[in-house]
């Protein structure tokens, strides 16, 4: 990378996607091919091919997938509930059909209902992503493009267990603690209080520490038996949190 005048380390923006994930850490990655580059009406989706880490799914330029890491993330997020012996499953998001693969390895689960906002995540995936076209279009699997808290709040019907795979989700949903509030009430009503879930970057600085004690503190309060599992992810640069929640009876 050239040196600029100013001694800052610069380079072409066109060939890097840099991501903040908070405040004295910024992440470049390379963008040795561009898949994918598109915007749908919620989010930027980039597709890329990395050096490290080789096909990567970043939205808003946030990670949300790599070939090199996804074995990691899929077993921290859906392990607990391929052990668990579940048929019924719910994913809110998971338009990118990670977790979709993952639960399929398991020939206990029957079916799994996906609840994914953004459309063009996962038109973008099918394409683009090796495994994402066979995993949706498995007879056991179903799409909804969908708000995925409105599904589960409306939908009649009942789940073994749901796997909440949105992006630093509930952190970033704690400024809207009804919502969130809501959400668990309808995983405890609906998925038998059973869920796995993505919750963010464990690192202390990340989340402003008000937010993170809220978030946790609604789990506790209206969840049985939660369980947190932090994990490094390579391509996320740091520890992450996942939440286990009414397994244990």
């Amino acid at each position: 990378m050239p040196v600029g005048e100013d001694d800052r380390i610069c380079f072409k923006k066109s060939e890097y996607i840099v991501y903040h994930p908070y405040a004295g850490l910024d992440l470049a990655y390379h963008a040795k091919k561009v898949c994918f580059s598109g915007r749908s009406k919620y989010q930027k989706v980039d597709i890329i091919d990395n050096e490290a880490y080789g096909r990567m799914l970043l939205l808003d330029s946030n990670v949300q997938h790599t070939s090199y890491d996804a074995r990691i993330f899929n077993e921290a997020l859906c392990g607990a509930a391929r052990r668990s012996g579940v048929a019924n499953v719910i994913v809110l998001g998971g338009g990118s059909g990670q977790t979709v693969m993952s639960l399929l390895k398991s020939s206990k689960i029957k079916r799994v209902t996906v609840a994914e906002i953004d459309e063009l995540v996962v038109e973008a995936c099918r394409k683009h992503i090796k495994g994402v076209e066979q995993a949706f279009d498995d007879p056991r699997v179903s799409l909804v493009i969908a708000d995925a808290f409105k599904y589960l709040h409306e939908t009649s019907e009942r789940f073994d267990v749901a796997i909440v795979d949105l992006t630093e989700s509930p952190l970033g949903l704690a400024n809207n603690l009804a919502q969130l509030r809501r959400l668990y009430a309808d995983v405890k009503r609906k998925c038998e209080g059973r869920c796995s879930q993505y919750v963010g970057s464990s690192v202390g600085l990340a989340y402003e520490p008000g937010m993170r004690r809220s978030a946790f503190g609604l789990g506790e309060q209206i969840l049985s038996a939660v369980k947190y599992e932090e994990v490094f992810i390579p391509s996320f640069g740091a520890p992450h949190v996942f939440m286990h929640a009414g397994y244990a009876r």
